[in-house]
């Protein structure tokens, strides 16, 4: 795909955030309502997507290296920004009550709302197969490293944990996966309606992104410096060290592309809720969505063009 058509992929996402940013902006939709949207999301459409997506696939052995190499490369790549993390707020000297939410936010990417239609419009349907094993890491690494460390010295219980694990998305990937191996297909009007639903994963997802940097206090954006800091280093340097050294490994270029786009990619959104609910500092999540998306309308086509080419 021409560079051309990455930037007017990523420009209609930008149209659609902007939707959803003013809808509330303008009042005529209350922004308490993208909550309702989020679990939507969440809860019923994705793992439409996640079924329909991958139950069509066909099995071949042969993919299975494939899927570990996936597995192996995105470990490397979540754990190698959550180092950045660690390093950068004792180098930048984060204040205490900041640094996990800094930590988190080197790490975590929102892999799916931002990184799906991207990766799709890439390397069509299988990519976005493979990109489902980096948004199951980095939303494991969420639910528990990301869980103990925004809960400060609070531990969060074990038993919670593990059910914010078994979400419908989890859930919904265990069942494709099975379906994919045992070649088991959904019947025609039930996989047209999943596609359906799951089709809506784009638009929505952006909308909700829009509305949720609506609610951002623009003041406070320059007093919290250090995303400034990290926001290059996850959106553009990294991306560009882990490319050359995947490929002098001599890695596939679709696994390539998959696993750098992830890496590449805004905060996580849902960082954001989790911030609030252990308590943590959810204002400087919100301020390196809006940072770290806004400047991802121009990084991510640069990291696609540097594919293109360098690939």
């Amino acid at each position: 795909m021409q560079f051309i058509t990455v930037v007017k992929q990523v420009g209609m996402l930008a149209i659609i955030m902007l939707m959803g940013f003013l809808v509330v902006k303008t009042g005529y939709v209350e922004a308490r309502h993208k909550d309702t949207i989020s679990k939507l999301i969440m809860k019923l459409i994705l793992p439409c997507l996640i079924i329909s997506s991958i139950s069509k696939e066909t099995f071949d052995i042969s993919r299975l290296g494939e899927l570990a190499t996936v597995f192996v490369m995105s470990v490397f790549c979540i754990f190698v920004l959550f180092l950045i993390g660690i390093i950068t707020a004792k180098l930048l000297k984060v204040p205490e009550a900041t640094a996990a939410a800094h930590k988190m936010m080197s790490c975590l990417g929102n892999v799916i709302f931002m990184g799906y239609p991207v990766i799709v419009a890439m390397y069509g349907e299988t990519g976005f197969f493979y990109a489902i094993i980096y948004w199951l890491l980095n939303d494991l690494f969420m639910w528990t490293v990301g869980v103990f460390l925004l809960s400060k010295k609070e531990s969060a219980p074990k038993e919670k944990v593990w059910k914010k694990l078994l979400n419908p998305n989890t859930v919904s990937f265990a069942i494709a996966i099975l379906m994919f191996i045992f070649g088991i297909h959904l019947p025609p009007v039930l996989n047209e309606a999943a596609t359906s639903v799951g089709g809506l994963t784009t638009a929505l997802s952006m909308i909700f992104i829009g509305m949720t940097l609506a609610t951002i206090d623009m003041k406070k954006t320059m007093k919290k410096w250090w995303i400034f800091v990290v926001a290059p280093i996850k959106l553009v340097i990294m991306p560009v060290v882990f490319l050359y050294l995947f490929k002098l490994l001599g890695i596939p270029e679709v696994l390539i592309g998959v696993v750098v786009l992830e890496a590449a990619m805004p905060a996580q959104t849902v960082l954001t809720i989790l911030a609030h609910e252990h308590h943590a500092d959810y204002e400087y999540t919100a301020v390196g969505l809006f940072i770290t998306t806004v400047a991802s309308l121009v990084t991510l086509p640069f990291v696609c063009w540097l594919l293109q080419t360098m690939v």
